[in-house]
């Protein structure tokens, strides 16, 4: 048997893996083939006589396989504070605690106190509604900052877990202030008021209301661990005194219970709560409500 000579190089490989590649298709097509290192390059050597053939072979090769390994997608670049899953509650919270160490506790002197905290006068008389949410953001003393931060904040945590970022946050501060606004009617002008805890029993009631319409069969935990935690947070700031507003807890709970029940009758509510752009806008909307209501207050 004559040996051939490998004498035509019928392509560089881009590594040694690849060469083997090229070879293995050559012996199956019946070609022998041989493969060398000619100056830091691998290449591929078969006989002259199958040089068209090993070309054709080759090509025929490369061509099928040109989409192989598939690529992986691309993944999107996300703010990981802005996405559902990590939902800036620290962010949230942390401002709370920063607005408490400028404003202090409540001081009747104080110009935050005095242009920001939910005055039944002021809003029903001046029409100061945005009262309704910078007294929100006011807290009367440590204890109920402190309260709401850490009971509040995991309740609110797994609301946005929940609905998203964007919409969670949004529906607090309008449970929030639909709660402050209800107080203020039934109280009438001599009530006033500060604290996050009416946005934090509200998102006691969005969680509890959305939990208990959402499923037909709703464990009944399910409804009564939002309750329960708000049990837990009266309990730590009291549940009467001066500093201790009842009625705002109250209607806070209940302007929430039903913006969670209502919340799930929306067309597509899983679409919404998927839609990224949506989430992000309500979210800065939010924040930008806060801004202007205290721009407001002080201008």
């Amino acid at each position: 048997m004559t040996e051939l000579r490998m004498t035509s190089t019928i392509g560089l490989a881009a590594n040694r893996q690849q060469a083997d590649q090229w070879s293995l298709v050559l012996r199956t097509a019946n070609i022998p083939s041989a493969i060398e290192l000619e100056k830091h390059s691998w290449v591929v050597k078969v006989s002259p006589i199958h040089e068209k053939r090993a070309l054709r072979e080759i090509a025929a090769f490369m061509e099928e396989n040109s989409d192989w390994p598939p690529s992986s997608p691309q993944k999107r670049v996300q703010f990981p504070v802005l996405t559902k899953y990590q939902p800036p509650t620290i962010l949230m919270m942390g401002g709370l605690a920063i607005l408490y160490v400028i404003t202090g506790p409540w001081n009747s002197e104080s110009e935050w106190f005095a242009h920001g905290a939910v005055s039944g006068k002021q809003i029903i008389e001046h029409w100061q509604w945005y009262r309704l949410i910078t007294g929100l953001t006011l807290h009367a003393d440590v204890v109920h900052l402190f309260g709401n931060l850490l009971t509040g904040g995991v309740l609110v945590h797994f609301l946005c877990r929940l609905l998203g970022h964007g919409l969670g946050w949004f529906l607090i501060l309008v449970s929030g202030a639909v709660g402050n606004l209800i107080n203020i009617l039934l109280q009438g002008n001599p009530h006033n008021s500060v604290g996050f805890s009416t946005a934090i029993f509200g998102t006691i009631g969005i969680l509890s209301g959305y939990q208990a319409v959402s499923k037909k069969t709703a464990a009944v935990k399910e409804i009564l661990l939002p309750l329960a935690a708000g049990a837990g947070l009266l309990a730590f700031l009291g549940s009467g005194g001066p500093r201790t507003d009842l009625g705002a807890h109250f209607f806070g709970l209940l302007a929430g219970g039903v913006i969670g029940a209502l919340f799930i009758f929306l067309p597509p509510q899983h679409e919404l709560i998927k839609k990224t752009s949506l989430q992000i806008n309500l979210f800065i909307a939010t924040l930008a409500i806060f801004v202007f209501c205290w721009w407001l207050a002080l201008g």
